[in-house]
């Protein structure tokens, strides 16, 4: 079973999270798109789409926590060198490591709703710690920037995120990368 839930962002929320959030994403490809190019991925404006896609999905998980009344970190909005990288949680929920993983609406459209995972590969790069042994959840969401909404799935534990892994529809990514897809899950609405 997995909670669903939608998180709309009010005019002013949007007007900060959107342009902060394309300003990381060109800071951050400058640091990552030669590893990128090495895991087979070419398209520079799919990878800064990824890149606002992921950080507003961040943000619309700790607003909505926060309108629960949690305690959550704020996403991570610092470029790092290439060797100061990590995997590690993107928020901290609860005193709990939080992994949220991100799919824009019109992707999920093309390929379904799925989320997808760095499993390394000779010479690729890392393995996300989510799918090997880390701790923590998973929180995933779908990102509808023309409707300044996302879609919230979750939380689910690392061991639940590991047990429904599988490959992705691309051949080409199939050396370098894992996924979760909503179809393998009942989802309960709240």
């Amino acid at each position: 079973m997995l909670n669903h839930q939608r998180y709309q962002f009010n005019d002013d929320e949007w007007g900060l999270v959107h342009g902060a959030c394309e300003k990381f994403a060109r800071e951050e490809l400058e640091t990552t798109k030669n590893q990128r190019f090495r895991r087979n991925q070419y398209n520079l404006e799919k990878m800064m789409m990824d890149n606002i896609v992921g950080k507003i999905g961040e943000w619309a998980v700790c607003f909505q926590c926060w309108k629960e009344g949690h305690n959550c970190s704020e996403p991570d909005m610092k470029i790092y060198t290439k060797r100061g990288k990590s995997f590690d949680a993107d928020l901290i929920l609860e005193g709990q490591d939080m992994h949220v993983k991100s799919q824009s609406v019109e992707s999920a459209e093309r390929y379904g709703t799925s989320w997808t995972f760095q499993k390394g590969g000779r010479g690729y790069g890392h393995t996300d710690p989510i799918i090997s042994d880390g701790g923590g959840y998973g929180i995933f969401t779908v990102v509808d920037i023309s409707q300044r909404c996302v879609d919230i799935y979750g939380p689910l534990t690392t061991e639940e995120v590991r047990d429904k892994l599988r490959d992705p529809k691309l051949e080409r990514l199939k050396a370098t990368k894992t996924c979760l897809y909503l179809e393998d899950f009942k989802i309960l609405e709240l």
